[in-house]
């Protein structure tokens, strides 16, 4: 594991990237406290991460599921569909 100051990072973040893919996490200090970590991640552990960070999210997609069947929302196609019809601009 390495340590950098934020202020170093900044100056060469390229490296600190390539230290975290070839050989262990580097931690971020800032004012001498840790503040974030730089870590080697593949496809394969984004699901575990976020799921591991927002603990709520797949309940929250299993509830948004529910409301769509039961109507209680409308697609993305559907709202566009009536914001044209209606003359509404799309952000």
């Amino acid at each position: 594991m390495r340590f950098v100051n934020i202020r170093e990072l900044s100056k060469s973040p390229s490296r600190y990237v390539r230290f975290a893919s070839e050989d262990d996490d580097v931690v971020i200090t800032r004012n001498g406290h840790p503040y974030a970590v730089i870590s080697r991640m593949g496809d394969e552990d984004m699901e575990d991460f976020i799921l591991a960070k927002h603990f709520h999210l797949e309940k929250d997609f299993v509830k948004a599921g529910k409301e769509h069947e039961s109507g209680k929302t409308r697609n993305v196609r559907d709202l566009l569909a009536v914001m044209n019809h209606e003359g509404l601009n799309a952000v």
